[in-house]
């Protein structure tokens, strides 16, 4: 839990929102089936809570938008924005904010008899002028048009950073180059000296945390990569309907003509559309992250923990590999020297090693 970070807890919610609202919109087609739709707790319990699942899913994947938002393009600001704390009450207000505004209104209003639902006679005007309009904006509107401001944004932002990336490299790779050809055309005092000048020890501590926050920058960049994925999919899958509510408005015509018949089979296919945005993100992350991958894969075929086993020794080797090559040189003894002298006089130098480290994934 200590790991979780505030994009990976908005992507687990996602993703068992998604699979709350599958299942739940598939049990209430089954009792359509066999007609069981007209039953007390369907009407005012099982749709309802399908809605609820399918609209926080669609709120969790603008919250991811907006922390990878910031995390692009105002990275000082995500440690103090973005903390784990605010994120699980987030999430939480979320969740109870969607549950209770569609239950209450839905369970309150919508009555049934023998055949199907209905609204009641005294809630009608609410449902067809206020909660028709509040449905539709919540759940296809407004996330659609969040989710496009800020993917265009994250964008930009990163198309920003590798242009500021690249400029870096480029500076740096020119200051190098200076300094071989002044070094190059010095005396050989000059060389003497430079030779003399003491080599900084590469300490294992910096190894060890310059490899999590290699780490911890790829994770970013595919949780980043499988938003921009799930987002633009989410745009294509609401469009459709969001055309829908624009040109044919919210009340349902009850004229039997063929016009109106086309509208209906539009609508369905636009619900098809819908509901596989939920379905498509798992698809999505497998094909875009190979990290998910990799883990759902050690995860179904049992592997996880024997895998792991097998790679804490591989990047031992890879630690000491590394040393060695740090320490290889001229002052390769005076380094060890070093390591082995402030390793036995500084007890408490693991301790140091293990504890500040996963501070700095974070």
């Amino acid at each position: 839990m200590n790991k979780l970070s505030p994009a990976n807890l908005f992507v687990v919610l996602l993703g068992i929102f998604d699979a709350c609202a599958l299942s739940v919109k598939l049990s209430g087609q089954l009792m359509k089936q066999h007609g069981v739709h007209g039953h007390a707790w369907c009407c005012k319990f099982l749709d309802p809570l399908s809605i609820s699942f399918s609209t926080t899913a669609n709120w969790f994947l603008v919250l991811i938008c907006l922390e990878r938002f910031i995390s692009v393009c105002y990275p000082l600001k995500k440690r103090y924005l973005f903390t784990k704390k605010r994120s699980f009450i987030i999430a939480a207000v979320l969740i109870g904010l969607m549950f209770t505004l569609i239950m209450t209104s839905l369970g309150v209003t919508r009555t049934f008899n023998k055949k199907k639902c209905f609204t009641n006679a005294s809630f009608r005007w609410y449902f067809e002028n206020v909660w028709l309009y509040l449905n539709v904006a919540l759940h296809f509107f407004l996330p659609f048009i969040l989710i496009i401001f800020l993917t265009s944004f994250i964008i930009h932002g990163l198309r920003k950073s590798r242009e500021h990336r690249m400029s870096l490299v480029r500076k740096s790779n020119g200051s190098i180059s200076r300094a071989k050809v002044l070094q190059d055309g010095g005396g050989a005092g000059k060389k003497s000296r430079s030779l003399s000048t003491p080599i900084t020890p590469v300490t294992p501590t910096a190894l060890h945390n310059q490899r999590m926050l290699d780490d911890t920058a790829r994770l970013e960049r595919t949780i980043t990569l499988m938003l921009i994925a799930a987002s633009i999919f989410f745009l294509v899958s609401a469009l459709p309907m969001s055309l829908y509510y624009l040109l044919r408005g919210f009340r349902d015509n009850q004229e039997v003509t063929i016009e109106t018949a086309r509208w209906v089979l539009y609508q369905q296919i636009a619900y098809v559309c819908v509901d596989s945005s939920h379905a498509i993100n798992f698809f999505l992350y497998f094909f875009t992250a190979k990290r998910f991958r990799v883990q759902l894969i050690r995860t179904v075929t049992g592997r996880a923990r024997c895998c792991e086993r097998r790679i804490s020794p591989r990047r031992r080797s890879g630690n000491s590999s590394n040393i060695d090559q740090a320490y290889s040189g001229p002052d390769s003894k005076m380094a060890t020297f070093n390591l082995t002298s402030s390793s036995q006089s500084n007890p408490s130098s693991r301790k140091i090693s293990t504890t500040c480290l996963p501070q700095v994934s974070r």
